[in-house]
């Protein structure tokens, strides 16, 4: 963070620019820099005395995204693709290949970029859905639709109001139930045989999946960690997950 002095002494366009930044943080819903995103961009908008139209006060998701637009026009920059482009020059009309008999069950993902990482993860690689639960985003919410990139058009996604309905009602169907989950003593990605068609379980970014959901599971699952940390972005676990899936169906076939 810039200290008073050397913020006013910048360019009006370099001024307007880290304000686009920190929104941009914000409305993306990047990880542990929200709440210092938001301290930030307060302070500097009491620094150039902004008025109220232009502070984070009372705004929706839509009203910060207009914002945006706004700083981003003062600094005199183009929009960003990740945060308004849903689909992209290149996609197609029609998938590839036909989804493979695994989906996947979102249960209180804190981060609505998280939600539309997985519902895009699904479609590149031939999942058949998403069910969400609890108090993860649905496909309406922007942040949501800016991760999915369009996706959300043609995934097919369920909102369910008990994650244990979703859970019975593929245990039912002959699904594996599968948690993706942290832990020495889960068996590893690289090691286990994937069975026929299952429901991928994801749990919540920092307490991973409930206890009580994790009970539910007929297979557990992790991701080796190579280096110092123990663990990675669950978006990210998940497309490692869905590439794994689509590459034991590829070789079955």
């Amino acid at each position: 963070m810039y200290t008073e002095p050397k913020f006013l002494a910048m360019k009006e366009t370099s001024k307007f620019k880290r304000l686009a930044e920190l929104l941009r943080v914000i409305i993306l819903q990047l990880g542990d820099d929200v709440p210092r995103a938001r301290r930030e961009f307060e302070t500097y908008a009491e620094w150039l005395h902004l008025p109220e139209s232009e502070r984070l006060v009372g705004k929706n998701q839509a009203q910060m995204i207009d914002l945006y637009k706004t700083f981003r026009t003062r600094a005199g920059l183009g929009f960003e693709r990740d945060i308004y482009l849903e689909q992209e020059p290149g996609d197609r009309e029609v998938a590839n290949e036909k989804p493979i008999p695994f989906a996947v069950l979102v249960h209180n993902l804190r981060s609505a970029f998280n939600v539309g990482s997985i519902i895009r993860s699904t479609d590149c690689f031939g999942l058949e859905g998403v069910h969400l639960s609890g108090y993860s985003c649905g496909p309406d919410h922007v942040t949501v639709k800016s991760a999915a990139r369009g996706c959300q058009e043609w995934i097919p996604i369920k909102r369910w109001d008990d994650p244990f309905e979703c859970i019975k009602y593929h245990r039912e169907n002959g699904y594996e139930i599968i948690a993706l989950e942290t832990g020495e003593d889960i068996p590893s990605i690289n090691d286990v045989k994937w069975p026929e068609k299952g429901l991928i379980v994801l749990g919540n970014e920092e307490l991973g999946i409930a206890p009580e959901i994790m009970e539910q599971a007929t297979m557990k699952v992790t991701i080796p960690m190579a280096g110092r940390k123990a663990s990675m972005n669950v978006a990210g676990a998940f497309a490692i997950m869905a590439f794994c899936l689509r590459s034991a169906h590829c070789a079955k076939a």
